[in-house]
């Protein structure tokens, strides 16, 4: 694969249409978002074995969303769509830096396109830029890699000022993973989860789940610390439970169990491999070009 040459240019433009939504395989199943709408400023920490995540903000920013992430997997996926193309062709890989309407944007992730909606796009995306995560994944180092999803916005206004482009440079790390095919693919109906333990919880069981025949198991406790939320294990527990209940996750069924010794687990399996008079049963979705094995 060819890095980016010297006479490559330092932008390239998304794609006119819907690329399929990729999101960062490696950060899929490790907390690096607040999962509320309300600003939070307490750092995230988490740790299981070698794995580590730190992850701060500026007060006055807070840490970005599960909704600010919606900006980043369309940046990742247009990413992703330019290294498939260059690939094919033999040609020099794309920069870190890609240019799109604003309106191109928030339509793609099934956003509104009103005065609001673009005030909330800058802010998304400021605080990605803002917010720090110090990771030991896809680290050589035991001390782990520091950065920003987002290295660089800028934006282009008419004259009253609304947002017409914006340019976003990936930060290097992130560059890296698309380049090295450490991406998996989303089902669109992502965006249409409304809460935000409803889309950290699909990007998780998408993770390690993936196309497994009997999909995975969890904890509730293992989940709780693996999401990074502050509110205690039992608030959390219920708001797991109702999900289960109403299985609003799209490619996959989730379920409720009490092991032999008391623990609450949830188990997430393919909607295509339930049985056929099963009211959740889909019809199996052949695996997006590029999607590792898992």
């Amino acid at each position: 694969m060819k890095p980016p040459a010297a006479s490559h240019p330092d932008l390239f433009l998304a794609v006119i249409g819907d690329a399929p939504f990729r999101d960062q395989l490696d950060l899929m199943s490790v907390p690096i978002v607040s999962l509320a709408k309300a600003k939070r400023v307490e750092p995230i920490r988490f740790k299981r074995g070698a794995t580590e995540v730190e992850v701060s903000a500026p007060s006055h920013l807070g840490i970005a969303t599960i909704w600010d992430w919606d900006f980043l997997l369309w940046a990742v996926s247009q990413l992703n769509e330019a290294v498939d193309a260059a690939t094919k062709a033999g040609a020099d890989m794309p920069p870190a830096t890609l240019r799109a309407p604003a309106y191109d944007i928030l339509r793609a992730v099934k956003r509104g396109t009103g005065g609001k909606d673009y005030l909330a796009m800058r802010e998304a995306l400021d605080r990605l830029k803002a917010t720090t995560i110090r990771t030991t994944v896809r680290s050589a180092g035991k001390r782990g890699t520091t950065f920003s999803m987002i290295e660089q916005v800028s934006w282009s206004e008419d004259p009253s000022g609304k947002p017409l482009g914006v340019s976003v440079t990936l930060s290097a790390w992130l560059y890296r993973a698309v380049l090295d095919h450490r991406v998996l693919s989303l089902d669109s109906r992502y965006f249409d989860l409304t809460s935000g333990i409803a889309r950290w919880l699909y990007r998780v069981v998408r993770r390690q789940a993936g196309n497994r025949p009997d999909g995975w198991r969890w904890s509730l406790a293992d989940l709780h610390e693996q999401s990074g939320v502050t509110r205690g294990l039992k608030k959390f527990a219920h708001d797991v439970r109702r999900l289960a209940e109403g299985n609003p996750l799209p490619e996959y069924w989730l379920t409720i169990y009490t092991d032999v010794n008391g623990v609450e687990h949830l188990h997430a399996t393919r909607r295509s491999t339930l049985s056929l008079d099963h009211a959740g049963r889909e019809i199996a979705v052949r695996r997006q070009r590029g999607d590792p094995a898992l």
